[in-house]
């Protein structure tokens, strides 16, 4: 396992050619091209809402009852993309670093290190000016998860704690989707339009959910660049089961992560780099509401090329 994130960390590291990518949808890769990016974001949040979809702003009280906001700053550096395996087959992936602080704004936890990622296939069905695909993924922790219940801190023999445990940083489960997606061209292929339906399996605590997305990019006709608008909804399926030893979260009548819905949407610019089969992604999404989910805001970047 040691060797296993030494090589990517070591991939992450070694990666200088601008890298995003902008296919996707239900076009698929040949046979030996890939499509890969390398982003940044920073997801933050001190607000949520609970079970019922009402507003909540979290304080609590810190240093003998002064209040402080509990605060989410999550930092990410993520690698993406699509490779093509076999003709109609491509295989796709995003691996995640977080750099993560949790807690009041006077004293926030940190940890960093790896967390979850993605991995899967996918398989154009139809070709042509509407084409169609099905992908199948799994969400793994096998980067940071290890053996044993969950536990927030790293203990000694004699129980002191001695540093902030990487199950912090994930979900801790494996989640698997399948997924039916359409897609479409416009404008000589200057225009674009993606949209996605699927099932999310999910083993312990957290409950099954149906995702769905929708992406339109349109092209500014100004130096090739672009802008896309992007919305993604979780629906839960409520069908949370009995929390186990090593489940990340638990819950309450008021707030239950494990059975999270929500809606975001984003919007960004696309640049390309002259010259190249490069670009930029400059662009910003928002939470909009949600049952048992944090409000983030998340600026992101990302450079990407196709060989």
């Amino acid at each position: 396992m040691t060797g296993v994130r030494r090589a990517v960390a070591m991939f992450l590291s070694l990666l200088a050619f601008p890298v995003a990518g902008f296919c996707g949808g239900a076009w698929v890769m040949d046979p030996g091209k890939v499509d890969v990016s390398l982003g940044f974001s920073r997801k933050t949040a001190n607000t949520s809402w609970n079970a019922n979809g009402d507003f909540l702003l979290h304080v609590s009280a810190f240093n003998s009852g002064v209040p402080a906001r509990q605060n989410h700053d999550f930092r990410y550096t993520y690698l993406s993309g699509e490779i093509g395996l076999l003709p109609r087959l491509s295989g796709t992936f995003l691996i995640n670093y977080l750099y993560g602080l949790e807690g009041p704004h006077v004293n926030e936890e940190k940890n960093s290190g790896f967390t979850d990622s993605w991995f899967g296939l996918k398989y154009a069905v139809t070709k042509g000016d509407w084409p169609m695909a099905i992908d199948a993924n799994t969400r793994t922790p096998f980067l940071y998860d290890f053996p044993g219940p969950y536990s927030r801190y790293i203990l000694d023999s004699k129980g002191n704690r001695i540093a902030v445990s990487p199950k912090w940083r994930g979900l801790l489960k494996h989640d698997y989707t399948l997924g039916y997606m359409v897609s479409h061209s416009y404008m000589d292929g200057a225009g674009w339009m993606n949209f996605e339906a699927g099932y999310t399996w999910r083993e312990g605590a957290p409950a099954d959910a149906v995702p769905v997305w929708a992406e339109i990019g349109y092209p500014l006709h100004w130096h090739g660049i672009a802008v896309k608008g992007a919305v993604n909804f979780i629906h839960s399926l409520n069908n949370d089961t009995k929390s186990q030893p090593d489940d990340r979260f638990g819950s309450s009548p008021t707030y239950n992560f494990n059975d999270a819905s929500y809606l975001k949407a984003g919007v960004s610019f696309i640049i390309p780099i002259r010259n190249s089969r490069s670009n930029f992604e400059i662009g910003y999404n928002q939470w909009l509401w949600g049952r048992s989910a944090r409000q983030y805001r998340e600026p992101f970047l990302s450079i990407g090329t196709r060989f």
